[in-house]
């Protein structure tokens, strides 16, 4: 299990120089809170802020660094015995970025028109297409056309068109030895 790091209380009383004997318990509290994952911070902080009634959230927000909104919201989820929080996973499901090719669905097709007259590959199809451009190259030519893609995605589409994105292999000779030299095409995968 990883934690996260421990928050340095920022209260004014744990901000002065004068001890006081809440700065071990606002420690602890914060050593104890970087051992639990993010739901669970939430709603401790939000029970401590309830137990400690009118102007809680606002120091426990100084205590813990969470946001006074986050605070509320745990409140409110505490408040729903948690009906609406997942019980497996500690994030909704369906968040996150869309992939490339859901927020652009002409993407795949670009790609293949770009690669239609550079393709090469084994003719009985026992291995992936082969490429002859860089992925760098084909990121520039799709961004050209309008759509703007990096090294990876247009990897990871590659893939998803059976075309091998690693570069090709070439044997050149020189005065009488093969050395062998990686060229900026994509070879076949082995």
């Amino acid at each position: 299990m990883t934690h996260s790091p421990v928050h340095r209380c920022e209260c004014p009383r744990c901000q002065s120089a004068e001890p006081h004997p809440d700065q071990a318990f606002h420690h602890h509290m914060n050593v104890f809170l970087s051992r639990l994952n993010e739901p669970q911070r939430r709603w401790f902080v939000a029970l401590e802020a309830m137990r400690l009634g009118h102007g809680g959230k606002h120091l426990l927000a100084q205590i813990t660094g969470m946001g006074p909104t986050t605070i509320l919201r745990a409140r409110h989820e505490l408040e729903a015995d948690l009906a609406g929080s997942p019980e497996v996973h500690l994030r909704a499901p369906g968040g996150g970025r869309p992939a490339a090719e859901e927020r652009d669905p002409e993407l795949e097709h670009v790609l293949e028109t770009v690669l239609a007259l550079e393709t090469a590959g084994d003719p009985m199809g026992r291995r992936p297409k082969a490429k002859r451009s860089s992925l760098q190259h084909l990121s520039t030519a799709l961004k050209n056309k309008g759509h703007a893609v990096s090294r990876p995605t247009v990897s990871k589409l590659l893939r998803k068109l059976k075309y091998s994105p690693k570069v090709n292999a070439r044997r050149t000779e020189v005065r009488g030895c093969f050395c062998g030299r990686a060229s900026r095409a994509v070879r076949p995968y082995q």
